[in-house]
């Protein structure tokens, strides 16, 4: 939500309780001091991650980062710019996932994306966010959560080499209602009885799931989220209260989100019609993708699942920091 206008600004600027001016907040670029050995390790890292899905049949796409629509996810807000000479606006983009599936639409059955990703939001400055981030996300034909969780225990090994220190253990992979009883001791069902399920599933995630996960120590992958929290997931044929979604967490941290993927273009249509309705009054959502729900439709999305892996939090996790500040050569943060 927008703040409200200070006639005061229009007439000189806001002022303080004894009349002084007041500045205006002004983000800042900062360097970390261990710059350049950041750099040495985030390429050795980067490289290594490249290395292992070129050498598994996986092709890298260059996909465009700036696209005149956006996903719908209530939750993001994909960054809006206006270049000089061009009609309307465009969109930084939350992740390549859209380019990435009108490619397997168009035939490239394995395929990935490294790089950067973009999220508006005065949240995106803080511990653990920033604006522009790494992921890498890539896609992958079946339809088994596993083998998600298959792939992310083997990049990070990967990416563990790489770094120089030890790998995490593998740890386990726990349904949601598993991981709220085993991990945080908290029954699952209360939370899904009310109207306000979403809201209270979300917040039982925050307040309890994730510092008891933060206690485990290895992975935990949590999968059969409630149909609620399916995104853009298919749900099982066996029970479609449940969704075929899946998120890795180390050390507490969720570093991967995974989906068997919703191939369906006029479910995919009604769940983009939802989120906007649970955006924040202020907060409009970037126009549709007609061009991937289209290309859903024909050829098709073929039977698939995909990852999405934040590349900084995973080092972070895997070096043992508690703040994206000492993995990032370059920050922002507020002056």
């Amino acid at each position: 939500m927008s703040e409200p206008r200070d006639p005061r600004a229009e007439r000189g600027g806001a002022r303080d309780p004894l009349g002084a001016p007041r500045s205006a907040p002004r983000l800042r670029l900062v360097r970390h001091p261990r710059a350049a050995e950041l750099t040495a390790q985030r390429a050795r890292l980067l490289a290594a991650l490249r290395a292992h899905l070129d050498a598994r049949g996986f092709l890298e796409a260059d996909v465009p980062a700036l696209l005149p629509h956006a996903g719908q996810e209530a939750h993001l807000h994909p960054p809006s710019v206006q270049l000089h000479g061009l009609p309307g606006a465009l969109w930084l983009q939350t992740s390549p996932e859209l380019c990435l599936k009108r490619l397997v639409c168009a035939g490239a059955p394995r395929v990935y994306a490294l790089g950067a990703a973009f999220r508006g939001g005065r949240e995106e400055l803080s511990r653990l966010h920033q604006p522009q981030f790494c992921m890498l996300e890539w896609y992958r034909p079946g339809a088994r959560v596993q083998d998600l969780v298959d792939d992310v225990r083997a990049l990070c090994a990967v990416a563990a080499a790489a770094l120089g220190v030890d790998a995490p253990d593998p740890g386990r992979a726990l349904t949601v209602a598993q991981a709220f009883a085993e991990c945080a001791g908290v029954p699952l069902e209360p939370l899904l009885a009310g109207e306000d399920a979403p809201h209270a599933f979300a917040r039982a995630v925050v307040e309890h799931l994730e510092p008891a996960l933060a206690r485990e120590p290895g992975w935990v992958f949590v999968h059969d989220f409630p149909a609620f929290g399916a995104a853009l997931a298919r749900l099982s044929p066996q029970d479609p209260a449940v969704a075929l979604r899946v998120e890795g967490y180390l050390r507490g941290l969720e570093i991967a989100n995974g989906y068997v993927e919703l191939a369906d273009a006029g479910e995919h249509r009604r769940r983009w019609a939802a989120e906007r309705l649970a955006r924040e009054a202020g907060s409009p959502a970037a126009p549709e993708d007609e061009g991937f729900l289209a290309d859903l439709r024909a050829p098709g999305l073929p039977e698939c699942v995909g990852m999405a892996l934040g590349v900084d939090r995973l080092m972070l996790a895997l070096l043992g920091g508690e703040s994206l500040a000492e993995v990032l050569p370059f920050r922002l943060e507020l002056a």
